[in-house]
């Protein structure tokens, strides 16, 4: 079975639009037969072509805390401890 996105990437925004809407026809589609398969294979490609184009932003560990530790110094203060 051939498909449009066979060279295992997505290259452009037409090939993840055109991969999005192959994944939604495949949703319902039993894992051990082609068409599952072909989801997975699709899951992967759009995951890469994310990763590249909008990498995940780092956490900032520190902000919450901040906010958190403001918090509760306000509860500490409202509460009269």
């Amino acid at each position: 079975m051939s498909h449009l996105l066979d060279p295992n990437r997505i290259a452009n925004d037409s090939d993840y639009a055109a991969a999005l809407d192959e994944l939604e026809d495949l949703m319902l589609a039993d894992p051990d037969t082609p068409a599952g398969r072909r989801f997975d294979e699709l899951v992967a490609l759009i995951e890469d072509y994310e990763a590249r184009h909008w990498p995940p932003e780092t956490p900032r560990v520190q902000e919450p805390a901040a906010e958190l530790w403001r918090d509760v110094s306000r509860q500490l203060v409202f509460d009269g401890a």
